[in-house]
């Protein structure tokens, strides 16, 4: 019974340490994928905050995210793919 409690306090504190740096990895693509839809011309510069709204896939990571005026207006919801680190497509959804 013990070694049981010991395993299942272990398991969280791992489950606990990895949370961070998964969130930091997904920070960090949403902050390509706004960059991307910068330099692309979909939003201008500055202008926009992006929001992360879901995520997934292997090695090619898709990421549904919405562009949120910073003056007020309608959230541009967008799709962006990276690939080896880089993005490879980025598109507004309709």
């Amino acid at each position: 019974m013990q070694n049981k409690i010991l395993a299942l306090t272990a398991g969280a504190a791992l489950i606990a340490s990895a949370t961070p740096a998964l969130a930091t990895d997904w920070a960090e693509k949403l902050q390509m994928c706004a960059a991307a839809a910068e330099s692309e011309g979909l939003v201008a510069p500055g202008e926009y905050r992006a929001k992360f709204v879901r995520g997934g896939g292997g090695s090619t990571k898709t990421i549904a995210l919405a562009l949120i005026p910073n003056g007020g207006g309608d959230t541009i919801d967008a799709v962006c793919k990276i690939r080896r680190g880089e993005v490879s497509e980025i598109r507004l959804e309709a």
